[in-house]
């Protein structure tokens, strides 16, 4: 049985041999995922669906291609990341926003994926803590536990290099390890 990602990978690669059918399904395997990550970068749910389907007409069009198959869902992710900055940076007809400021919220992923079972209760000290990184802490934590992507990936998406983006994952762990045992004991398991 294939992984989700190679399911993707093999859905793209298909569309661009020439298979428009397999377009509809790569929309519907990407969709959610890009939908929850754009969620978090805008609580405005008719600009997210918006830049989702100005990526996949720049997809039908093949506006743009990639060589590395397996690097269509970080490259998505940045470039829904870009198109929502510059809607919101329209909107706010303002160019004091800055796309390293762009709140990201966490906590109801985190939820999910954390603290979704019986035995875990989300406390008031967990949403603390959680609400204490930076958006960027947050965005990281979010890409590489939730999303499993690597430090190569997260680099590409947050426009930094793969250092930066070592260091700034390193800095977050630390920061929850320091602020509670019980979320350093949450995250290693």
């Amino acid at each position: 049985m294939l992984t989700k990602e190679k399911h993707i990978q093999q859905l793209y690669l298909q569309f661009l041999c020439g298979d428009d059918d397999a377009f509809s399904p790569l929309y519907n395997a990407l969709f959610d995922d890009l939908m929850h990550y754009g969620w978090r970068l805008s609580r405005n749910q008719e600009v997210v669906e918006d830049a989702i389907q100005d990526l996949f007409l720049k997809l039908y069009q093949k506006s743009f291609t990639l060589n590395d198959t397996s690097r269509l869902k970080p490259f998505l992710f940045r470039a829904l990341k870009n198109t929502i900055y510059n809607q919101l940076k329209r909107n706010a007809r303002s160019t004091e926003l800055n796309i390293e400021n762009l709140e990201f919220t966490l906590s109801y992923t985190i939820e999910e994926k954390l603290f979704s079972q019986d035995k875990y209760a989300l406390t008031d000290e967990v949403k603390n803590i959680m609400d204490s990184l930076t958006e960027r802490q947050k965005e990281i934590i979010y890409l590489r536990f939730i999303h499993d992507m690597t430090i190569d990936e997260i680099a590409q998406i947050m426009d930094i290099n793969t250092q930066s983006a070592r260091n700034l994952i390193s800095r977050s762990l630390q920061k929850l390890r320091e602020s509670s045992t019980k979320v350093s004991i949450i995250i290693l398991i």
